[in-house]
């Protein structure tokens, strides 16, 4: 295994007291940059996928219930809901600007046309946890506790299945469409196409992404961010300031830069430097755990999703002004 991990300490006792000199800092507000468009409580009990149409402009969301709603990402205006599901939305992606495919827990996969909120096409699976769209927009991947299944677009018809020796977690799929990346429950994370497994980690990865020249895949997991330098074959570990579960993670368009959104304790959400590693933003925390950060295609606009139900949406091209909420009321 060629694994190194960088900016790791000690384990066991010593871990947990460096662990709770972290926590109690955490306890103090930070000063993080409030989002441009702060959506509250969109969805009831919870938002949990998001998505940026192909320009941009418009962004998906799909909560607990099965509701999707369309927001223009410029000033949060709702432009259109979509009630085709009565379960938990699991995966959403755009295929172009007229139409979204999304899913829900129960395993109806559905393409619906956004002006008329009405579906296309639809399929029932056993189950779907997560999606991931080939960038040609040609099929589409699913995961769930039987494996992976690859479906044609935009008919949904079944082309392949692999089981998997455990539990999906996250998959991804490079921008050449020729890399299938998914993680399990053993640790493992596969190359389906080639049959490779990757270095393991030394943690379950929940999240996964290909940097846009397909030479890295990033991973999240407890504590770290994991990136696979595919090329050589190396992954490095990078102790990061969450305090908890990484939840979802993004690589911009042109490659500079990752998202990474804590799934626990104070939701944090950071864009970091690619190459450095270092922070360059802290964004505003959600009241409860995070779900899902997305960079929008044109890199302009970061937005993330909470248990809560709210949606945030900001404005990277807004200069960098952190402040400490509760100190500027």
């Amino acid at each position: 295994m060629n694994r190194t991990e960088v900016g790791t300490g000690p384990s066991g006792p010593v871990f947990f007291l460096l662990l709770l000199a972290g926590v109690l800092p955490a306890c103090v507000p930070r000063a993080t940059q409030p989002p441009t468009v702060a959506l509250h409580e969109v969805h009831q009990s919870g938002t949990h996928r998001i998505a940026f149409d192909p320009a941009g402009r418009r962004l998906a969301s799909g909560g607990l219930h099965g509701r999707i709603h369309v927001w223009s990402v410029a000033d949060g205006t709702r432009l259109q809901s979509i009630d085709a599901h009565r379960d938990r939305i699991t995966g959403l992606a755009w295929l172009d600007a007229e139409r979204i495919i999304s899913a829900d827990h129960s395993g109806w996969l559905l393409v619906s046309n956004v002006a008329s909120a009405s579906t296309l096409t639809s399929k029932r699976l056993p189950a779907v946890d997560d999606l991931a769209v080939s960038p040609d927009d040609a099929w589409v991947a699913t995961i769930d506790a039987g494996g992976i299944r690859k479906l044609a677009l935009p008919g949904l018809r079944l082309m392949a299945q692999r089981a998997l020796p455990k539990r999906p977690l996250a998959l991804a799929i490079n921008h050449t469409a020729d890399r299938t990346a998914v993680s399990g429950r053993d640790r493992r994370v596969w190359l389906l196409q080639i049959l490779a497994e990757l270095p393991r980690p030394s943690r379950d990865t929940y999240a996964l992404a290909f940097a846009p020249d397909g030479r890295t895949l990033l991973g999240g997991g407890w504590f770290k961010l994991l990136a696979w330098h595919l090329d050589s074959g190396r992954l490095e570990e990078y102790l990061s300031e969450h305090l908890g579960k990484i939840s979802s993670v993004a690589i911009s368009p042109d490659g500079a830069h990752w998202l990474s959104l804590g799934r626990i304790t104070d939701s944090p959400f950071l864009m970091m430097d690619a190459v450095t590693h270092r922070v360059e933003r802290r964004f505003q925390s959600h009241a409860l755990c995070g779900q899902q950060a997305r960079f929008s295609p044109d890199g302009r606009y970061a937005a993330s999703s909470s248990d809560d139900g709210s949606v945030y949406i900001y404005d990277l091209a807004v200069p960098y002004a952190p402040v400490v909420p509760h100190l500027e009321e």
